[in-house]
């Protein structure tokens, strides 16, 4: 019985995203630009709190610090949202887009360590 409902669950995991599922439009953005873009927005989301909780006179600077990481990226808001928006929907790329940022994320406090050693 046992081993029946194994066997099961591994049919339902193996098939339950369809090829479709898997797919990434032209239009949206790769897992490889949007790890980079997730990665940075974090570090700014941190950063604008902390100025906030410096300067209680500033008002919201996630805004202007999010714009300015798509800025750099040569993006722009609308694209980076449908892309996000797409990810967000699509569980099987949402997962990959997460690990694929946390690995970065680990790479890049790796070298910030190194670079104080």
């Amino acid at each position: 019985m046992k081993t029946a409902l194994a066997g099961i669950s591994c049919l339902v995991l193996c098939f339950g995203c369809t090829p479709e599922d898997k797919k990434i439009p032209p239009d949206i953005l790769s897992i490889d630009t949007m790890k980079v873009l997730v990665w940075e927005m974090t570090l700014a989301g941190e950063y604008a709190a902390h100025q906030e909780e410096e300067d209680t006179t500033i008002k919201s600077l996630n805004t202007t610090y999010f714009n300015e990481v798509l800025s750099v990226h040569h993006l722009d808001k609308n694209s980076f949202t449908k892309s996000f928006n797409f990810y967000q929907t699509h569980p099987f790329l949402n997962k990959k887009l997460l690990d694929s940022v946390s690995s970065y994320a680990g790479r890049q406090r790796t070298l910030l360590y190194k670079k104080k050693e």
